[in-house]
């Protein structure tokens, strides 16, 4: 049986908070089950990361507030955070 990693985060920064969670799956693309969001002061979603579930965008995600959704590269899990963190 393969060591099950996991991420979980929920932290205040400043502008509103963040909230990532991401554990290993081989059911999932990538080897990883992720979500990471990133929230206004008022709880409303800015922008998230998912593999979540399958659209014509494929199987990674942007969901931006008030944006277009868009499909994103996967790399790994340490690049995604770091991309995400650029966001």
């Amino acid at each position: 049986m393969s060591p099950i990693h996991l991420l979980e985060l929920n932290r205040a920064v400043p502008g509103g908070r963040v909230e990532m969670f991401a554990v290993t799956d081989g059911d999932y693309p990538g080897g990883w089950f992720y979500r990471f969001q990133y929230y206004a002061p008022d709880n409303r979603a800015i922008l998230r990361y998912d593999n979540a579930h399958d659209d014509d965008l494929g199987k990674h995600h942007r969901h931006i507030h008030a944006g277009e959704d868009t499909e994103i590269d996967f790399d790994g899990i340490v690049l995604h955070v770091a991309r995400f963190g650029r966001n």
